[in-house]
């Protein structure tokens, strides 16, 4: 990749992507739907011309994205051995230092990752789309997914690609700083109180960091009456809404019967959504 990062985002931005090169999170309360909502984003995004890359950052979620975009019940290798394993990589709570390759110093933060220098176990693909998975928590007592986080932080990929990240449920992750590279936040939004609460803190964490671009989605809506109550319940709570998604009977038997996303009518949702945030990170 001879071009940087910067070169490459302003060239999609030339060519009508203006989410080229970003960073988004989607976040939320357990079983909100996170991850279907990141696998439909990326197809979207890729049906517009962007390059997409997928990073699974649930170390909770033994199927995760892997599942759901490829129709497979294994994992690419776990991305956090690349940099060492959990014996280099240290929770970024204990040791806030920005990730490093294993040869090289310099923080990636600084001179981002070049998805040639990623050996092909480590990753999905399937024409513009890449998939990654950080790392799973396999074994009992083995300690906690910090180091894990530091990896979904800090991998930052040279280039114009999307990155979708798809984090762990709850708000943990903050407390590790994993939102300090994202350029928007998104919580998915279930029809639940715990999920507007959720929504609610999001924000004002996001706030306190300096993140502007923050907003929730609503997922898995069933009737005009509730989507009424969600949008007025998150008003409330003074969190913005991007768009939403109604519940989708194929998303529920592919969850089921253990199988990939397929065209659905959620699919054309996300589409919107994903047109308004090409409009809002333009604002």
């Amino acid at each position: 990749m001879s071009k940087t990062s910067k070169e490459k985002t302003a060239q999609g931005q030339e060519l009508g992507r203006p989410l080229s090169g970003k960073r988004i999170l989607v976040g939320g309360k357990g079983g909100s739907g996170k991850s279907s909502i990141v696998a439909l984003m990326a197809d979207a995004l890729h049906e517009k011309g962007y390059e997409v890359i997928a990073l699974d950052g649930d170390a909770s979620n033994p199927g995760g994205l892997a599942r759901m975009m490829f129709g497979v019940k294994r994992s690419p290798k776990p991305l956090i051995e690349f940099f060492g394993g959990r014996i280099r990589v240290e929770c970024p709570v204990d040791n806030p230092a920005p990730l490093t390759r294993k040869d090289d110093a310099l923080p990636i933060t600084e001179r981002n990752i070049d998805l040639d220098e990623i050996p092909s176990e480590y990753f999905f693909q399937k024409e513009g789309i890449v998939l990654f998975q950080v790392g799973k928590i396999k074994e009992a007592c083995e300690g906690c997914d910090g180091p894990m986080s530091k990896v979904t932080r800090d991998f930052i990929v040279k280039g114009g690609q999307v990155t979708l990240i798809d984090i762990e449920a709850g708000l943990e992750h903050f407390g590790r700083g994993v939102e300090k590279n994202v350029d928007v936040v998104l919580t998915d939004v279930d029809p639940t109180f715990e999920s507007f609460s959720i929504a609610e803190k999001v924000v004002k964490l996001c706030k306190a960091m300096g993140i502007e671009k923050v907003w929730a989605l609503l997922n898995k809506v069933q009737s005009k009456e509730m989507e009424s109550i969600m949008i007025k319940e998150l008003k409330k709570r003074n969190v913005k809404t991007i768009g939403l998604v109604h519940h989708d009977p194929k998303i529920a038997k592919a969850g089921l019967e253990g199988t990939a996303l397929d065209k659905c009518e959620a699919l054309e949702e996300v589409k919107q959504i994903v047109e308004r945030l090409e409009r809002a990170v333009q604002s």
